[in-house]
């Protein structure tokens, strides 16, 4: 029952790193609409519609990520309440 007991920590170790790599990534990509505001006006030395694409790319890139790494926060977050819950049954369950 130990054994079981440590791939299920271990597995809770891995899921709380991946949190905090989320954590780290969404704080990173709170400068994207600043980048779109640096960038875009350099696409009018070629066409306005390059400008407005330019900024509409960096805004679709910024929710893009951060739905994606808010789906996975939630995802990993009930992952890791299962896995420490299965780690106390475990635990429980062992004479």
């Amino acid at each position: 029952m130990e054994d079981a007991a440590a791939k299920y920590e271990a597995w809770a170790e891995q899921l709380r790193k991946q949190l905090a790599a989320n954590a780290k990534l969404r704080r990173q990509v709170r400068f994207f609409p600043l980048f779109a505001l640096v960038t875009s006006p350099v696409g009018l030395l070629v066409a306005p519609w390059l400008t407005a694409s330019i900024a509409l790319a960096w805004i679709l890139l910024w929710g893009t990520t951060l739905y994606i790494t808010y789906m996975r926060t939630w995802e990993y977050r009930n992952e890791l309440s299962s896995a420490l819950a299965e780690v106390d049954r475990i635990r429980g369950a062992a004479p």
